[in-house]
């Protein structure tokens, strides 16, 4: 239905999809649970060893009250965020680090276990955050 396709050849890290998030910050899990409500095919690139972004380190109240009807600190926040991620078929790549993206919406990414990553999209969410 609406999962990635994958490369079926052994040695090659390649993937299409309908929507390509860089980022899994709130921003980047956010556009990536609408886009899968619209049943398309959707991955999302995060640098990092976990989602939730900068969340995990706002410890204080206000998070949550639009989305989730709820006050939640970032961390709160960033869980629910991922456990409606978990309950999808969206592809999560970890660790991986975009290192070119091209206007035809092809990326390149380096993951630190599984090497290189190539990404063909029909469309690109720029969600990197402030750093």
């Amino acid at each position: 239905m609406n999962s990635v396709t994958e490369n079926s050849e052994p040695n090659l890290n390649y993937y299409e999809t309908d929507v390509a998030i860089i980022g899994g910050g709130p921003a980047g899990l956010a556009a990536a649970l609408s886009a899968y409500k619209e049943n398309v095919k959707v991955i999302i690139i995060e640098r990092d060893f976990e989602l939730g972004g900068i969340l995990q380190q706002c410890i204080h109240n206000g998070f949550g009250l639009r989305y989730f009807k709820q006050e939640l600190t970032g961390p709160e926040y960033a869980q629910k965020f991922i456990n409606e991620i978990k309950k999808t078929n969206i592809k999560v790549l970890l660790n991986t680090m975009v290192i070119d993206l091209t206007a035809d919406k092809k990326i390149t990414a380096l993951n630190s276990e599984i090497g290189l990553i190539k990404i063909k999209a029909k469309s690109v969410v720029l969600c990197m955050g402030c750093r």
